[in-house]
């Protein structure tokens, strides 16, 4: 891909698809920092929109350009030195769930559940607080900044194929590049969710409240759902929802044209090729037999998704299969039960029964 591709792939699918977490992320703190300003200037109304006005774009600016910054080091990284500056699964999984705890607990500070809500927030070190002498601008300028830089170690699934771009270029500028006309491509979408989320604050303050903790809540729910789905946690919407027969079953997963197509016996191996597709895998359910290898093919079109980062847990499978091309892998199912194959963000999924 040239640059100018990677950059398109940011303003669509890789905002899309990082905005669900990091961009609650993002408005979770501009809306923090919103409802304090207007809690702390009531008596004050126009003087309090005034500074709100002057304020909107600053923690935008320093969210985003952080994470630029970052994603530009690690590019540099990957492109001098490979795959050992590669974020960890269980390091992206534990800050996810950290992200979905954040918003949680952002949704109750709206909903003035306890008091020990109101104090979520970054504060700076004494020597930053010195240099920066007013205390609006202290959090204005730290919390993003800091959640920028943080932004690296929760990388979506394009962001995964990107550093998987940056590593193959094996140049630290290339790389360098790579990540930075990707993070830039996301920008408009991540600046469009902080500035709507600091005018509709000021704007709408009593009803933003109640939708904005309602929208958070939602987004933590997804994100610490998805990364249960990661792990192939016994509990998780799904399977609770199947288990009482609420919303889904296995007509979700189910493809009764392709099911008997799928696998395929050839010899002592079970054949089962996934194609990856930008909104997901085919097939999205299949049945092997247990105790007879599994030769699992994992088939990538010309896709920039998140499915690319693919995880089957229970099979220590994680990887990060490239467009236009595939991955083999060979494992032996030993126990029966249905187990769960998702991208890294527990956005797609798909389960293999073991009868």
């Amino acid at each position: 891909m040239n640059l100018w591709a990677i950059f398109l792939t940011g303003l669509t699918t890789g905002g899309v698809s990082c905005a669900a977490v990091q961009g609650g992320l993002l408005t979770s703190i501009i809306a923090n920092q919103k409802k304090r300003e207007l809690d702390g200037d009531k008596n004050s109304k126009a003087n309090s929109l005034n500074k709100i006005d002057q304020m909107d774009w600053l923690p935008v600016t320093m969210f985003l350009s952080t994470k630029l910054i970052a994603h530009i080091i690690l590019g540099f990284l990957l492109g001098g030195l490979g795959s050992v500056f590669a974020i960890s699964q269980n390091l992206q999984l534990t800050l996810q769930i950290f992200t979905a705890l954040f918003m949680f607990a952002t949704a109750m500070n709206f909903l003035d559940v306890h008091p020990i809500f109101r104090h979520l927030a970054f504060q700076p070190p004494n020597f930053l607080r010195r240099l920066i002498r007013n205390s609006s601008k202290n959090e204005a300028l730290f919390a993003p900044a800091t959640l920028g830089l943080f932004s690296v170690f929760i990388p979506c699934g394009v962001t995964q194929s990107m550093e998987i771009l940056a590593i193959a270029s094996g140049s630290p500028m290339q790389g360098a590049l790579i990540m930075g006309a990707f993070v830039l491509g996301t920008s408009p979408l991540f600046a469009l969710l902080g500035i709507a989320t600091a005018k509709l604050t000021e704007s709408w303050r009593e009803i933003f409240n109640k939708t904005a903790a309602a929208i958070l809540i939602a987004l933590a729910i997804y994100s610490f759902n998805a990364a249960l789905i990661v792990v192939d946690s016994p509990i998780t919407i799904y399977k609770i929802t199947e288990k009482i027969g609420w919303f889904f079953s296995d007509e979700r997963f189910t493809q009764k044209k392709t099911e008997n197509q799928a696998v395929k016996q050839v010899g002592d191996l079970q054949k089962v090729t996934i194609n990856i597709k930008n909104n997901g895998y085919v097939p999205k359910y299949f049945k092997v037999k247990k105790g007879i290898p599994v030769e699992l093919t994992l088939e990538s079109g010309d896709v920039y998704s998140c499915a690319q980062a693919f995880v089957f847990r229970e099979f220590d499978i994680s990887t990060v299969v490239k467009s236009n091309s595939n991955q083999v892998f060979t494992f032996t199912p030993e126990e029966k039960g249905k187990f769960t194959f998702s991208c890294s963000m527990g956005m797609y999924t798909g389960v293999m029964e073991v009868i």
